[in-house]
């Protein structure tokens, strides 16, 4: 039976728990990408997200990739002058496709598997694939270093 406010009740709870679930690896993310500004962009994200939590759930879209979309624009608004703008990190989305560069950091930088980095995108575990693939193919000779993931020395993934 159901109770007042208990549809209200299960929302605050659910977007608890994608909150919590999410949080830390989204903000491993945006620091590479921003710097210290990753809190305020990260905090951004989930408010935008905690205002629109029903209608995300009704519209029969992955909360994840929607999540990370928003995640994606808050980043990009605060900007490149963390330190990911100067080195590898920052290069990659002058030269990629925001999806392939957000791919490669999650699994080369971050060090996520396949599943984790495309549970972290909202994306099948393919699609993520696909991805680091074309990313593979197209990133120039002097951002290929971050190819590797980290600790792997010179031995690639």
């Amino acid at each position: 039976m159901d109770q007042p406010g208990g549809t209200a009740d299960a929302l605050v709870q659910g977007y608890a728990g994608f909150r919590q679930l999410y949080r830390d690896r989204y903000l491993r993310y945006a620091r590479l990408r921003v710097g210290d500004a990753a809190v305020g962009a990260v905090g951004t994200a989930f408010e935008h997200l905690a205002r629109q939590w029903p209608v995300v759930l009704s519209s029969g879209a992955r909360p994840a990739a929607y999540s990370w979309w928003l995640l994606g624009r808050c980043v990009t608004a605060v900007g490149t002058d963390g330190p990911g703008s100067g080195d590898a990190t920052g290069g990659l989305y002058g030269v990629l496709p925001a999806e392939q560069a957000d791919a490669v950091l999650l699994h080369y930088r971050l060090g996520m598997t396949l599943t984790e980095a495309a549970d972290c995108m909202g994306i099948d575990p393919s699609a993520l694939a696909a991805h680091l693939l074309m990313a593979e193919r197209c990133v120039p000779q002097r951002l290929s270093g971050i190819l590797r993931s980290p600790g792997a020395g010179g031995a690639g993934c």
